[in-house]
């Protein structure tokens, strides 16, 4: 079987896009793995998303979108990126090329020239493939509060750190009600509302505000006063996730219970989105709501990118697994088992499940699995085997019914 070429397509005419796209999917192998009409949401999604190919609307000013390009390029050596563009003198040809760009694609769209660009690419890459340090960002989400999203993010930010000893970092962006530092016993003397009040957010700004657990794993929190994290931005947002993955192995992000610009930001630059549902009606229907939205996003075309966890769950159960992942059309990635009183009092301690070697309760040692399923020890580049959402059926109960 061929292997597929994931690309990431930047263009601001949603006209001219859909053509695009259109031209792209009827070729083989291909997969879209995301579209956005702006460069720099476009380019964050292209930095988790890791595409074969990417291709960017070439706009004015021309100097500024060479410059992107080349910054990327440096970044990703192993990406092809297309410039689609009527802008073709010899000069902004050598130019291009210059900042690393692989093909130019001429408007109007010529579907010929676009496949045989794609089968360049296509070719070169089965020849080599690119190596080095794998950097993930974990971002825990559901659009329900109450759904464990905290305790989730916490512990699975300890399992990673106890069973690789990588570099790890815990960004709380649950702006409303965040509360990771506590979970974690931790009273900071800065947050995240420091690094936003800062003229610019930089590295140093950054790592001042990171506040080390006792596991080593170093946590950027909310503050307590919530009102200074008001008016708080996408670009904020994006800056500080691009610093932290940069500078750490692996990112997890407690996200906000809501789909906005931000959390939006916060998608597009994660690796896997683990989406909590728990074994209740009205869990699941925000459960599919919130993957009706990733579905129009392109979020599900790049297989175990959004990973569905089965929080509280019980042995006995009136809502099962298997209806669960009938509704859904997601595999249950993992499950955290109901314990609590176990969990309850973590909280209240600040002491969390997996803060030692050997982790708390029976939940404790289901979050300590979650954490080696998504980053194993001793992993390189290499991905669990990906396992397809069962077909929907149209047998059992029907819980989930719309309306």
């Amino acid at each position: 079987m061929a292997t597929p070429i994931p690309i990431v397509l930047v263009h601001r005419n949603d006209l001219e896009r859909t053509a695009l796209k259109a031209a792209l999917e009827a070729l083989p192998h291909v997969q879209i793995a995301g579209e956005r009409s702006e460069l720099r949401a476009g380019l964050a999604l292209a930095h988790q998303t890791r595409p074969t190919i990417l291709v960017l609307e070439l706009t004015v000013p021309v100097e500024d979108t060479l410059g992107t390009v080349a910054q990327y390029k440096m970044d990703h050596p192993d990406v092809a990126i297309f410039l689609y563009s009527d802008l073709l003198d010899p000069d902004t040809l050598l130019r291009a090329m210059r900042a690393g760009v692989s093909e130019v694609l001429r408007r109007p769209l010529d579907r010929g020239a676009v496949g045989q660009a794609v089968e360049r690419v296509a070719a070169l890459s089965a020849r080599s493939k690119g190596g080095g340090v794998v950097r993930h960002v974990f971002t825990v989400f559901a659009s329900k509060g109450g759904q464990g999203v905290s305790t989730i993010a916490t512990n699975i930010a300890l399992g990673i750190r106890h069973g690789t000893r990588r570099e790890v970092a815990l960004v709380d962006y649950d702006y409303q009600s965040g509360d990771v530092a506590f979970m974690l016993g931790l009273n900071p003397r800065r947050s995240l509302g420091d690094v936003i009040a800062a003229p610019r957010i930089e590295s140093t700004t950054l790592q001042d505000a990171l506040v080390k657990h006792e596991s080593g794993v170093f946590v950027l929190a909310q503050p307590e006063q919530l009102d200074r994290v008001e008016g708080l931005t996408a670009n904020q947002v994006g800056s500080v996730l691009e610093i932290l993955g940069s500078t750490f192995d692996v990112v997890v992000v407690d996200a906000p219970h809501v789909i906005n610009e931000i959390t939006l930001e916060v998608f597009d630059r994660s690796s896997t989105i683990l989406l909590a549902v728990e074994p209740s009606v009205p869990s699941v229907r925000a459960a599919r709501r919130s993957l009706e939205i990733f579905q129009k996003l392109n979020y599900l075309t790049i297989p175990d990118r959004v990973r569905l966890v089965l929080n509280r769950r019980m042995d006995r159960e009136a809502i099962t697994v298997a209806q669960i992942e009938d509704t859904l059309g997601l595999p249950v990635f993992a499950s955290v088992t109901n314990d609590y009183a176990v969990v309850s009092q973590a909280i209240n301690m600040g002491k969390p499940l997996c803060g030692a070697a050997v982790p708390e309760g029976r939940a404790g040692r289901d979050l300590a699995e979650l954490a080696r399923l998504l980053l194993p020890t001793g992993e390189s580049d290499q991905s669990a085997p990906t396992e397809e959402a069962p077909p929907r059926r149209s047998g059992g109960p029907r819980f989930f019914r719309r309306g």
